[in-house]
């Protein structure tokens, strides 16, 4: 419990486009993971952080992260079924590619990685 407590709060910590790029690389190694056949209960454990980290996103929210997020849980509570693995490692991927694609996700951040004042209207 003291982890998850610490990961949260080192997550909400970051600026809203590095919590978003985040998320998105872990839906990513879960998507490279479950194709190389990587331990199941390691995938397990990132399907669990990957929920996480989209419940924590509230100030972030919308339908879709909502979407992701009970697609997530859903396979979570049914992992390992052979049937799914190449499904969930597409739809990981898939998930991970439209969070990247998110209008003004990164136009915030500067090449430095410092997030960019915004202007004014």
């Amino acid at each position: 419990m003291k982890d998850l407590k610490r990961m949260r709060e080192r997550f909400i910590r970051d600026e809203s486009a590095t919590r978003m790029g985040n998320l998105a690389s872990d839906l990513l190694r879960l998507s490279r993971w479950v194709q190389a056949g990587h331990n199941d209960k390691a995938n397990v454990d990132l399907m669990r952080e990957i929920a996480w980290l989209m419940e924590w996103s509230g100030d972030l929210a919308s339908a879709e992260l909502a979407d992701m997020q009970r697609e997530i849980c859903r396979r979570h509570r049914v992992w390992p079924v052979e049937q799914v693995r190449h499904i969930l490692a597409l739809r990981a991927s898939q998930m991970s590619n439209r969070i990247l694609e998110w209008p003004g996700l990164f136009e915030q951040i500067s090449p430095n990685g410092k997030q960019k004042p915004q202007s004014s209207p």
